[in-house]
């Protein structure tokens, strides 16, 4: 990309001119937007694609269900234990690899990941049994492991934390997206007439497209703002710099200290986001794996089900940045927001489980509400990119987040039986009931110990003068005339404080 000339520097005194940053924003913008949407996009297909094979033949291939005794009725055990074990490789992957790509160049490890995860994906077709996909579901569920802490980490390097709740809504909208994307596809391909099951072109298809994405995010998305040469200028590298300095949230440190991961177990706030994503991703069960099997028992044909799960992509994307444009525009609400958010979705399974399926249109409507769960989610993200800092320590709660995310993917399938389907799945909605209660409760408790927290620093802050903080970084040089200094230098500043460490630091509420 061509370096202007004429882009406006930072002044002498470190203000950073506010049309020149806006450009700057604008371009990140543009360059991560669109890679991390299709990126997260990809990684939700694969899972969607498991929902529709189901409903065309897969089950009967892989055996799937085994018959009921005494009954004329299957049971589906066999595929929620092939759904549960994605997630199960997803737990021992997660922290793992969260942790190792805050050491390694991000870009490229997950360029390579999700060229490993295509090539699985593609192997789906070779399967023949229930252990074969069993181990498939879980080495997917591994490798993908690093896409969603992998997108959290670039999202705090390269945004402040008011700019976070909305772009972390951006990316993570495409579970919201790609469910109307992948059920047109799939509507289609569940036309196709060839050689091989529907079921596994739908697998060849999504493989395929993600091994060819994995070429373009190596070929273009950048490691970090300080190595982003290619599509930014010096002076735009400084104002990436300095808009970043100051904001604890965004540190881009890659040393492993000890120290960071014993305060992170220690650290309550942490443990309760853990469990807010588990109870929250319990609503999944009854949306992607089971999805077109529970509208299919509305009283429509298979291919009429994938294509009336596309609705639930909109009311997913809808509320994702509705949510993310309030939390952004109005200062300590994310947590008030990410409670209230939560109602939705406990009426959708109030008319899912007390209403009438005769009536078809109520029905759907109650499970359009479900999905909605995605907008407490990604709230949940932002206020752990925001309220923990330390490069490590931020590693290991992101980790712990994501593993809390894939309990929730495991308890969630096995809510749903359909042997209930005559009880218009009875259970699945009243543990969707449940977890949100619980979500709301925990949103809640997690505010006023934040609040708390903040005032008792803002009275210590009082009653002492500030002192410098041990590690806090120096003033940054002036750029003007320093080419022949190292930029890198001045990106790395120290500034890996914990928000335990730093009593300066305030958590976004």
């Amino acid at each position: 990309m061509a370096k202007s000339s004429n882009t406006t520097l930072p002044s002498a005194d470190g203000e950073v001119d506010r049309l020149a940053e806006r450009r700057v924003l604008w371009k990140v913008d543009l360059l991560l937007m669109p890679i991390m949407t299709i990126s997260y996009g990809l990684q939700f297909y694969d899972k969607f694609v498991f929902s529709s094979a189901a409903v065309f033949g897969m089950l009967a291939d892989l055996d799937l269900t085994t018959p009921v005794p005494g009954t004329n009725q299957v049971s589906t055990a066999r595929y929620s234990t092939a759904t549960a074990a994605f997630y199960w490789g997803y737990i021992i992957g997660v922290l793992p690899i969260a942790l190792v790509l805050q050491r390694f160049p991000v870009a490229k490890a997950l360029s390579f990941l999700i060229f490993l995860w295509g090539v699985i994906v593609m192997l789906t077709v070779t399967l023949s049994n229930f252990s074969g996909a069993v181990a498939q579901r879980f080495f997917l569920g591994l490798v993908e492991s690093a896409v969603s802490p992998g997108f959290v980490l670039l999202s705090s390097m390269w945004y402040t934390k008011s700019e976070l709740p909305l772009r972390l809504g951006v990316w993570y909208s495409a579970t919201g997206l790609f469910t109307i994307f992948s059920g047109v596809i799939n509507y289609a391909i569940g036309h196709a007439h060839g050689s091989l099951s529907p079921w596994k072109y739908m697998y060849l298809v999504a493989g395929s497209a993600t091994i060819l994405w994995s070429v373009l995010v190596l070929a273009i998305l950048p490691d970090s703002p300080a190595t982003s040469h290619r599509w930014f200028n010096e002076a735009e590298r400084a104002i990436l710099t300095r808009r970043m300095h100051g904001n604890l949230a965004g540190a881009d440190v890659r040393i492993l200290k000890k120290a960071q991961v014993w305060e992170a177990l220690r650290d309550f706030k942490i443990w309760l986001m853990a469990a807010m994503g588990a109870a929250i991703y319990v609503c999944n069960g009854g949306v992607t794996a089971f999805g077109s099997l529970i509208i299919k028992s509305f009283g429509y044909s298979s291919l009429r089900a994938i294509l009336l799960q596309t609705p639930g992509g909109a009311t997913t994307c809808i509320s994702i940045y509705i949510a993310g444009y309030l939390a952004g525009r109005y200062k300590n609400t994310r947590l008030t927001l990410l409670a209230l958010s939560c109602l939705p979705v406990m009426v959708g399974a109030v008319i899912l489980w007390r209403g009438s399926w005769h009536e078809r249109g109520l029905a759907l409507f109650g499970y359009y509400l479900i999905p909605i769960f995605g907008a407490p989610y990604v709230l949940l993200l932002a206020v752990a990119s925001s309220n923990v800092a330390g490069g490590t320590k931020k590693a290991c709660a992101t980790g712990a987040i994501f593993i809390g995310y894939n309990v929730g993917n495991i308890i969630g399938p096995y809510l749903v039986d359909v042997k209930q389907a005559p009880l218009k799945y009875r259970t699945t909605w009243i543990s969707t009931i449940v977890v949100m209660v619980f979500t709301i409760v925990s949103a809640l408790l997690l505010r006023l110990i934040l609040a708390r927290e903040n005032a008792r620093r803002d009275k210590d802050a009082l009653a002492s003068p500030p002192t410098p903080t041990e590690g806090s970084s120096e003033k940054i040089h002036d750029v003007i005339g320093t080419r022949n200094k190292s930029f890198e230098g001045i990106m790395h500043v120290d500034r890996d404080l914990t928000d335990w460490e730093d009593r300066s630091f305030r958590y976004s509420l």
